[in-house]
């Protein structure tokens, strides 16, 4: 039985508006993602082909988001947070080959354009995977905006 996409992705926010309020930043929403998942969340550009904007691979030791080089600040953080949303609905990269999954230093040390699409073409994610992180970057986009549409985190910490 499969699951609806929308469903997914509304179930993962309110957990998430649970915790953050109905407005947050990115990184309060980095923060949690980390909690959630047992370790750091590293973001970082790589170079990738036009046609992709990101990807994000579960490591050993950190959580990779990679975003393409020289993407403008709307697709930039839009891609983050369709990288986030993949984390936190379990989409998580599997090697291939069958090999362990190598900590960051490894991977970093042998990255190349090939190695990083071998690794993120790896996921393979469905359609209806496509779907929810979409819905649920989305989602995300909508308490960014609510939080850079609020007073200032310092204004609220003063005065409640």
């Amino acid at each position: 039985m499969q699951v609806d996409p929308f469903h997914q992705a509304h179930q993962v926010f309110v957990a998430i508006s649970h915790v953050l309020g109905e407005a947050f930043s990115l990184d309060d929403l980095v923060e949690l993602t980390e909690l959630q998942r047992g370790k750091p969340l590293q973001i970082e550009q790589d170079t990738m082909p036009i046609a992709m904007t990101g990807y994000c691979l579960a490591l050993q030791d950190v959580d990779l988001i990679c975003t393409r080089a020289g993407l403008d600040d709307i697709l930039l953080q839009a891609t983050r947070l369709h990288e986030i949303a993949h984390l936190l609905l379990g989409h998580l990269p599997l090697l291939s080959n069958g090999s362990a999954t190598p900590a960051y230093a490894v991977f970093r040390s042998r990255r190349d354009l090939h190695h990083a699409l071998h690794r993120s073409s790896s996921l393979l994610c469905t359609g209806q995977q496509e779907a929810a992180a979409e819905v649920l970057a989305t989602f995300f986009g909508h308490g960014l905006s609510q939080e850079a549409a609020s007073l200032p985190r310092l204004a609220r910490d003063l005065h409640g």
